[in-house]
């Protein structure tokens, strides 16, 4: 028999238990929703991450691998969008849109037929993302500016895209003229890689990165881009090199040219 007191005391322990109990499952809920959160952080706020650990995570090999872990940009294959990429670039340049430039902005010089911009603007909706080129290059039978219509249109009307046929010197001008407090958190440079060229590309945005900002490089298998995006990150040591990759072959099937991303406030 269970006398008064000793169901006084059974009943104590039940609603002990229940409560470690409940501060358990919150306490596991509380860890969920912060993972969540940083895998999901807002954009404009800081996410930190390694980078390396990042990489390992989205890749089983990324030095070495054709493709992500994640597939999910052989939508541009499978909608027949040609340019000059592959998978994994086109898949890091999503992600870094992803995690860096939430209710943000891409821009991008060089645009050619639109992969990279759609490699933005895909899966990223609240990312303003901005084209520039005026097809000055590879664009003999003058066809460039169509297949990139045609690309784009592929997708429907993608809101978030915006795009300039001009100097890219002259855009930037007339853009941050219009928009003066406007600032670039993901910022992909793939015009005329001379070494002026080069550095300069990098440097005319020098008043428009954001604190936290990524920069993309392509094509460094050359010496002169290389040697710029070097020289860009001796003279301005608040950037830093996340990832490097040279190529044994041009173009190669895992890197395309060799590619770069470039940091700051990451």
């Amino acid at each position: 028999m269970v006398t008064k007191s000793g169901l006084v005391m059974k009943t104590a322990r039940l609603r002990s238990a229940l409560a470690d109990i409940r501060g358990s499952v919150s306490y596991r809920v509380h860890l969920a929703s912060i993972r969540m959160k940083s895998l999901c952080a807002p954009r404009g706020k800081k996410e930190d991450f390694n980078f390396d650990r990042l990489l390992s995570r989205l890749w089983d090999n990324y030095s070495t691998d054709d493709h992500p872990k994640d597939r999910r940009m052989r939508i541009l294959r499978d909608k027949r969008v040609a340019g000059m990429g592959v998978e994994n670039i086109r898949y890091l340049t999503n992600e870094m849109v992803r995690r860096v430039a939430q209710n943000g902005v891409y821009l991008e010089v060089g645009t050619y037929r639109g992969s990279s911009l759609l490699s933005a603007a895909l899966f990223n909706d609240t990312t303003r993302c901005i084209g520039i080129d005026n097809f000055s290059q590879f664009n003999k039978r003058e066809k460039n500016e169509y297949a990139l219509k045609r690309n784009l249109a592929k997708f429907g009307r993608l809101r978030n895209i915006e795009f300039y046929n001009k100097d890219y010197r002259e855009a930037l001008r007339e853009l941050f003229e219009r928009e003066p407090h406007l600032k670039v958190n993901v910022y992909y440079y793939d015009g005329k890689h001379s070494y002026r060229d080069q550095l300069e590309g990098l440097e005319v945005m020098l008043p428009h990165y954001a604190e936290r900002c990524i920069i993309l490089v392509d094509d460094i298998n050359w010496p002169d881009p290389e040697r710029a995006s070097e020289d860009f990150l001796r003279k301005n040591p608040s950037f830093r090199t996340l990832l490097k990759i040279k190529t044994s072959a041009t173009p190669a099937p895992n890197w395309w040219n060799g590619f770069q991303v470039i940091a700051r406030g990451i």
